[in-house]
């Protein structure tokens, strides 16, 4: 691997090009701060602009740089399956209805009941720090419960608080990883479950189960491993509170197969639904974001979420839940109507199921987490 002087000052990212003479890249790639290397044919730059502070100025300079990304080439037309179920999830799903006229309507609801549970957060707090309520920290948190209580939930009895991720160890001892898990038999002809509407880009998909154990155990330590990094890529006016990781590249050097899988069922749930994955792509080539998401109460010290949104260039966007019910409460996944003027459709997802939809058009969001941690893989598409 070059050594840091020898890199261009404009270059970003965990993936570098082995050698670059004269800044002209060469040979295959490497993860930073690690000896495993990718193809150069699964490697992508791109170009975006970085603000920074001059030293003697102090003024905020913009300057362009060069990112390196991972790129995955669509399977073949044969390895996508129709199998379908057109049904709803009775045992770990359901669908619910607000009383709103528009999409606008709806989000803004959401904003306002959002808010009002805030306040009585907030209220909660004050009331429990204060020196003659006699709770603890603990407590407050728990009292997070009575949110989902209103909303039907039932409120399960939850473990300690997990930890945030923990510092990467020092380069010179790697963490132990998991072994690889096989690919489950017959996965290709596994049905997917399809919650239908009028217009196409509203439907989405359900795999249930689709992740064993194991592959939820090899995602942690991918997610965990000493190259990946803490982001905040969120546009600014988009309300949230969670924590973000990024790891398409450690995922894809450390388990393969679980790659494959995970991009696999995507383009399978896109050739039976959408077909938009091979529109406006180059020779068949996408562009995965792969992120690792923690709505920590207990760590933020507040209930946590994300408002409705879009996903900014993701044809198809992937949400598998990594966390046992028992875990959290609340963070139901909801989705924009599929029929009528009224209401939305809410998912709760069990631990590894799988749901698939068109991210940049089919607004979504979750309801607040108000007590324990929920952790999801999270997976966009983007065709450029």
């Amino acid at each position: 691997m070059p050594a840091t002087e020898e890199l261009p000052q404009h270059w970003r990212g965990p993936l570098l090009p082995r050698s670059c003479p004269g800044s002209k890249v060469q040979g295959p790639f490497v993860l930073a701060g690690t000896d495993l290397e990718l193809d150069s044919a699964s490697v992508s730059s791109e170009w975006t602009t970085e603000s920074e502070q001059d030293k003697n100025s102090g003024e905020r300079r913009k300057r362009r740089v060069r990112t390196w990304r991972v790129r995955h080439r669509l399977g073949s037309d044969s390895e996508s399956d129709s199998s379908s179920s057109s049904s709803g999830r009775s045992s770990s799903s359901s669908s619910t209805s607000t009383g709103s006229s528009s999409s606008e309507g709806e989000v803004a609801k959401f904003k306002q009941q959002r808010l009002q549970m805030l306040k009585e957060w907030e209220a909660q707090k004050a009331k429990a720090l204060s020196p003659t309520s006699g709770k603890s920290a603990a407590a407050l948190i728990a009292s997070g419960a009575e949110y989902a209580k209103r909303a039907d939930i039932a409120a399960p009895a939850l473990p300690p608080p997990a930890a945030s991720l923990p510092p990467p160890p020092p380069p010179a001892e790697p963490p132990s990883l998991p072994a690889s898990p096989p690919p489950p038999p017959q996965e290709a002809g596994m049905p997917l479950e399809w919650f239908s509407s009028g217009k196409r880009y509203r439907c989405f998909a359900l795999a249930p189960t689709f992740l064993a154990q194991q592959d939820i155990d090899a995602l942690h330590a991918a997610a965990h491993h000493a190259s990946v990094a803490e982001i905040n890529d969120r546009k600014g006016y988009l309300a949230f509170k969670h924590r973000v990781w990024r790891f398409e590249a450690q995922l894809r050097l450390l388990y393969p197969s679980l790659y494959r899988r995970l991009l696999d069922l995507m383009h399978r749930a896109d050739e039976t639904k959408w077909k938009r994955l091979r529109r406006n792509s180059k020779k068949r080539k996408v562009y995965p974001e792969i992120e690792y998401i923690a709505y920590d109460v207990a760590e933020m010290g507040e209930p946590c979420f994300i408002e409705p949104h879009v996903d900014n260039k993701s044809a198809v966007t992937m949400v598998a839940m990594l966390s046992s019910p028992g875990s959290y409460v609340g963070g139901r996944s909801c989705f924009r109507r599929g029929h009528g003027k009224e209401g939305h459709r809410e998912l709760v997802l069990q631990q590894g199921d799988v749901v698939l939809f068109r991210g940049e058009k089919l607004t979504h969001w979750i309801t607040p987490v108000t007590a324990g941690r929920r952790v999801i893989l999270q997976i966009e598409l983007s065709r450029v």
